[in-house]
């Protein structure tokens, strides 16, 4: 509850509310049934989503196959919520045609879809945001637990992962973003201080 936005009253906010926040206030927030929410971000998730978007798009500069957002990179579900991975990749199949760069929103959920685990997140959250990513078209989702030095795979809205990546592993797109492979050491053991 302590993340609502009041104005406008829950249930009543459209994507224009929103865009309003995002762009006028720089507040982050999602749309769900109406109701602003706004995003949890912390100074180091938000550091390690920076390192993780900086990578894919070291591998797209040299592999040209989509596009990479960040955590202000809207995106409307098939459900009608709107809502902001902290990373997400969009093949330029599934582009097909859009023009990616005129949508304040964009009408083409990620292939892939990142989001790391800030303290103001749940697990249900999380859950939710997963039931939603895949119904709207996603084929992967991670999940980067910073505390745990760790990133869990879907490759489908199942309770568990299919993999459980730890700091010592080597993360890969698959036939998402084929050919993207990260040592997640590099991730975890970036400079801080």
């Amino acid at each position: 509850m302590s993340r609502v936005i009041w104005t406008p009253w829950p249930g009543t906010a459209t994507e224009e509310d929103l865009l309003l926040l995002v762009e006028r206030d720089k507040r982050l927030c999602e749309l769900i049934d109406g109701t602003l929410v706004e995003k949890p971000m912390g100074s180091y998730e938000s550091f390690l989503a920076g390192w993780l978007i900086t990578y894919l798009n070291i591998f797209l500069e040299a592999n040209p196959i989509g596009v990479v957002t960040g955590e202000a990179g809207l995106m409307r579900m098939k459900s009608e919520r709107v809502r902001i991975p902290d990373v997400g990749f969009i093949s330029f199949a599934r582009l097909n045609g859009v023009d990616f760069s005129a949508e304040r929103i964009s009408s083409i959920a990620p292939d892939l879809a990142v989001e790391v685990f800030s303290e103001g997140n749940t697990a249900a959250e999380m859950q939710q945001k997963k039931l939603e990513y895949f119904a709207s078209g996603t084929r992967l989702f991670w999940i980067i637990y910073p505390k745990a030095r760790t990133v869990h795979i879907f490759e489908q809205p199942t309770d568990e992962p299919i993999q459980i990546l730890s700091e010592h592993d080597t993360i890969e797109g698959w036939t998402v973003v084929p050919g993207f492979k990260l040592e997640l050491s590099k991730l975890f053991n970036k400079r801080t201080k």
